[in-house]
């Protein structure tokens, strides 16, 4: 999908919505957006839409959205009976390219919310998500260069 159609998705998605801080939640998204190569900003921007809002993903189908980048949404979006310690792990062990691209926009997605202070005493573990995250992205670069 192209990543300016991607933005505009995601800035009508979300609207007026507001983070646990009172913040524009597009301004985590476009910070998320801005730290991820060219190839998975389109994700990235999207990241939130599928969890968060009623934009389906038959619309971002219809709007464009690859079925890789589809299926990246989906290992980012949690579901309401999935712990969050569970979803981490999903998508740190993911395999194919939509598993590479989930947790290149997961590790932006922890880095933004890991520099926000200060932090909620409910917020998730987020240093430990990102461990896992980075052990699982050099495992599959090792898997991938031994191969």
């Amino acid at each position: 999908m192209d990543p300016r159609v991607a933005r505009n998705i995601a800035h009508y998605s979300h609207g007026h919505d507001r983070d646990r801080f009172g913040e524009p939640i597009m301004d985590h998204v476009e910070r998320v957006a801005a730290a991820v190569p060219d190839e998975a900003r389109a994700v990235a921007f999207l990241h939130d839409v599928l969890e968060q809002t009623a934009t389906s993903g038959a619309e971002l189908m219809a709007q464009g959205l690859t079925a890789v980048e589809m299926r990246a949404l989906k290992l980012l979006t949690r579901s309401d009976l999935e712990s969050y310690e569970l979803y981490v792990l999903r998508v740190a062990w993911a395999r194919g390219p939509e598993g590479e691209l989930a947790r290149c926009v997961k590790m932006a997605d922890l880095d933004d919310h890991l520099g926000h202070a200060p932090k909620p005493a409910a917020a998730p573990p987020y240093g430990w998500a990102r461990r896992h995250i980075r052990v699982a992205q050099e495992r599959q670069r090792t898997s991938a260069a031994a191969a």
